[in-house]
C-alpha cells in the first residue's frame, strides 16, 4: 500500500511539474533569450544614415566617438535586420553608426526609447542613447556610440521592438526650478 501512495505521490509530482512547464511556456515567457528589434524614427530633414552594427574586436572600443572624413570607425559587421539576439539577464553592447554625407556637421539628440509591447519595459535592460545630450557629427564624418541592449529573465518576453526618435538639432535644456 505504501508503494502505491509513493508511486501516486510521485506522479502527482510529475503531473504539476508538467503543467507549469506547459503554463510557463504558454504564457511568452522565453525559456533561453528573445529577440531586441530597434527600429529608428527618423525625420525628413535629417540627412544622416543611421545603422546598427557589433561592436569591434581589439582596438580601441568606440563608448562615443567621432571620426573624421575618409576614416572609418572601428565596429563589427552590419545588423542589417536590426534585430539583436539576447540571453536573458545579459545585456548585449551594440555599435549605433551615423554617417554624415554633407560638408556641415548635423546635430541632433535622441527623445526617449518606446519599447513594443509597453508592458515588457520592466524587462527591459537598456544604456542608451536618449540621455538629453546634443550629438554631433562632423561634416562628411562618422559618429558611433555603443549602447547595451538585454532582457531581464523577470516578466521576459520573446520579442520586443524598442522605438528612438532621432531628432534634428539641439536637445531642449530645461530649467530647473526651486519648487517642490
Amino acid at each position: 500500500m505504501r508503494g502505491a501512495i509513493r508511486r501516486c505521490g510521485l506522479v502527482a509530482v510529475l503531473l504539476a511539474w508538467a503543467l507549469l512547464a506547459t503554463s510557463c511556456a504558454r504564457s511568452g515567457t522565453p525559456e533561453r533569450g528573445a529577440e531586441l528589434r530597434v527600429q529608428w524614427v527618423l525625420p525628413s530633414e535629417f540627412p544622416a544614415r543611421v545603422s546598427l552594427h557589433r561592436p569591434g574586436t581589439g582596438g580601441e572600443s568606440p563608448v562615443m566617438r567621432t571620426y573624421e572624413r575618409g576614416v572609418e570607425p572601428m565596429v563589427g559587421e552590419a545588423i542589417t535586420d536590426g534585430v539583436v539576439r539576447v540571453e536573458l539577464d545579459r545585456a548585449e553592447t551594440v555599435a549605433v553608426v551615423v554617417r554624415n554625407p554633407l560638408d556641415r556637421p548635423v546635430r541632433f539628440w535622441v527623445a526617449p526609447h518606446l519599447p513594443v509591447p509597453h508592458s515588457a519595459e520592466p524587462a527591459l535592460m537598456i544604456r542608451c542613447l536618449c540621455t538629453g545630450e546634443t550629438y554631433e557629427v562632423p561634416a562628411g564624418g562618422t559618429w558611433v556610440r555603443e549602447v547595451q541592449l538585454g532582457i531581464r529573465r523577470r516578466q521576459a518576453v520573446e520579442r520586443m521592438t524598442i522605438a528612438h526618435v532621432i531628432t534634428v538639432g539641439d536637445a531642449p535644456v530645461l530649467e530647473r526650478t526651486d519648487a517642490h
